[in-house]
């Protein structure tokens, strides 16, 4: 086996993550930062070099496109910087555990996008989904053994479909079992559809798209948050969309229909997590469904047979890694000062914890897509790329895309509905007294956060010039898809400067005045008491009180649309037969076999 680069990104982490079992936690932090920070130069380096391959025994296992080194780059950056928020803060009982499974995470997720062999993709991805069950068992609720069994049969399910649509390609075109990303197959036949959704099952479970998400919000509330930062929120989205771009890019000759299909599961993935999102009365959860409503714009842009949406759902993928990761810190550092998530008790935090404050602000923007943060270029580009694609379609597709795109503009607007919520909720209005002495998040902790806030702002307003000149256009320049052609004008850095200048003479009139004062709010002219203060849970009380809102907000706390609830009723239900045919009396299990026999003659003659 070589050992370069590449060998050097998956075996390093996985090293010391063995070594961290034997050495004490001071250690095993300052082993694993060294080792994050020299994965981060390791991955720098690489940029632009296509030529390195890792093979054994003749075999490619590991190589690296501009598709994987998009992924690749940000599990790196990513990693560091929720490492770093990690060093202080987790809980003692689970702190040696979680220093030796995250770097296990980072081996086995650099794996399995540097894999081009099918078998070593297998075993990566399967590795992932290990490493995220044991992550969820260090949750130290009592919801957290049944949320990490939950998280174990979703994930463990698709994993198993996933092996059987590689096996059906493999049949289809035995090559594929050695250059997996070089088939580009036609989608002709049943088993060619029947690997499609196999491969496709595997990759929203792991994204968490409908509807194989309800993994998402048990595993949110009940693990580690830096977990919850670091796997649903970040590494599982670049991994799933990678799966699925690759599928779109290399592995299939898209077609209508699946393209159609794969924009309307995601035009419900957003409306249905957001909406569920919007009802929310823990921190926690209402940033878990958001995470899932995300994925919706990233397989809507990915899915659309646009050039323009392909780039711009890729660009979501890693607008969602960053501002969604940096939400879980940002309330993550609300907790560990409060002791709570839950939005009923919060309120004022901004006060104790300005900084805090700032960054989940820009993080609330970005994912709301309110420009110049970066959620609203890449949201832009997807719906362009919708509307580039209903210009050139038939009345009655047409028709059907341009619903798609209004459920996503919708869905946007209801996300900054929820943001205002969760913002008001934990940052202002009425705080406390128990809060009122606390004090700001640790200097690693807010330094972690405030890094991706302002990368969030940056990648907004030099879109064009950073992350879409450099990460993006690369991609389909190696494939020969010629870069996307942009409709309408939107010029972020000119677009910027507007909103600053108002912002500017606003805040200048506010230090020149000298007659504004801050009084408290009173009830028939009484103060309130602190029980009577308003709290951002109750602003969309309305919305789960309406009908027929509120049958299908009912229906889906009863659990009616989870896959997992709904397999387990029915396995029960078949146990339940099986135990009630099966009496122990010979005679029955004689008239059993007979009727066995006679089905297998049946099917042989």
């Amino acid at each position: 086996m070589q050992f370069n680069e590449l060998s050097l990104l998956v075996l390093i982490p996985f090293l010391i993550g063995l070594v961290n079992i034997f050495i004490p936690v001071f250690l095993r932090k300052l082993l694993t930062l060294a080792c994050m920070i020299y994965l981060m130069v390791l991955t720098i380096g690489i940029f632009g070099n296509e030529n390195i391959t890792v093979r054994l025994m003749n075999i490619d296992l590991l190589r690296v496109d501009r598709l994987a080194y998009l992924s690749l780059i940000f599990i790196q950056i990513l990693g560091l910087i929720i490492l770093i928020f990690s060093l202080t803060g987790v809980e003692g009982v689970i702190e040696k555990r979680f220093f030796i499974l995250f770097p296990l995470t980072v081996s086995f997720s650099n794996g399995a996008v540097l894999s081009i062999n099918g078998l070593s993709f297998i075993i990566f991805w399967g590795l992932s989904g290990v490493v995220l069950y044991l992550f969820a068992l260090l949750g130290t609720k009592s919801g957290a053994p049944s949320s990490a069994k939950k998280t174990f049969m979703i994930v463990g399910a698709s994993d198993s479909v996933l092996i059987l649509g590689f096996l059906l390609l493999w049949f289809l075109e035995p090559s594929s079992w050695m250059k997996l990303w070089d088939i580009k197959m036609e989608l002709a036949g049943e088993l060619a559809y029947l690997s499609f959704l196999c491969l496709m099952i595997a990759s929203f479970t792991k994204a968490g798209g409908f509807p194989f998400h309800t993994w998402v919000p048990d595993y949110c509330t009940d693990s580690p948050i830096e977990s919850s930062a670091l796997l649903p929120a970040s590494i599982d989205k670049l991994l799933g969309i990678y799966l699925l771009a690759r599928m779109v890019l290399n592995l299939f000759i898209m077609n209508t229909a699946m393209s159609l299909l794969l924009m309307t599961l995601g035009a419900i993935t957003i409306i249905v997590a957001v909406m569920m999102a919007m009802i929310q009365h823990d921190g926690r959860r209402l940033l878990s469904y958001h995470a899932v409503s995300q994925v919706g714009y990233m397989i809507l842009g990915v899915g659309s047979g646009s050039i323009l949406g392909f780039v711009g759902g890729l660009f979501h993928t890693i607008n969602n890694s960053l501002y969604k990761s940096g939400l879980f810190l940002s309330l993550g550092a609300v907790e560990k000062r409060t002791g709570t998530s839950d939005l009923d008790k919060l309120g004022g935090i901004g006060r104790n914890m300005p900084i805090i404050f700032i960054s989940a602000l820009f993080c609330s923007f970005a994912i709301s897509g309110i420009p110049p943060f970066n959620g609203f270029f890449s949201k832009w580009m997807i719906y362009q790329g919708i509307i580039e694609m209903s210009s050139i379609s038939v009345s009655g597709y047409q028709i059907w895309l341009l619903i798609l795109l209004i459920m996503a503009v919708f869905g946007s607007a209801l996300t900054l509905a929820s943001f205002m919520k969760f913002l008001h909720s934990v940052f202002l209005g009425v705080r406390p007294k128990a809060y009122e002495k606390i004090r700001e998040a640790s200097l690693n902790q807010w330094i972690a956060t405030l890094t991706i806030a302002l990368i969030c702002l940056a990648f907004g307003i030099f879109a064009n010039q950073l992350p879409i000149r450099y990460l993006f256009l690369p991609i389909l320049e190696k494939t020969g898809i010629r870069s996307p052609n942009y409709i309408g004008l939107y010029n972020p850095i000119f677009l910027t400067i507007l909103f600053l200048i108002p912002f500017l003479i606003g805040f200048i009139i506010f230090l020149v005045v000298k007659n504004v004062r801050l009084d408290d709010v009173y009830l028939g002219g009484m103060k309130p008491s602190e029980k009577f203060r308003i709290i951002g849970t109750e602003f969309y009380n309305e919305i789960r009180r309406m009908q027929p809102l509120k049958s299908l907000y009912d229906w889906a706390e009863r659990k009616y649309f989870d896959i997992y609830d709904l397999g387990k009723k029915i396995s029960f239900s078949i146990t339940k037969l099986l135990k009630s045919i099966h009496s122990g009396q010979l005679q029955l299990y004689s008239l059993w076999i007979m009727i066995g026999l006679l089905i297998l003659l049946y099917i042989v003659s």
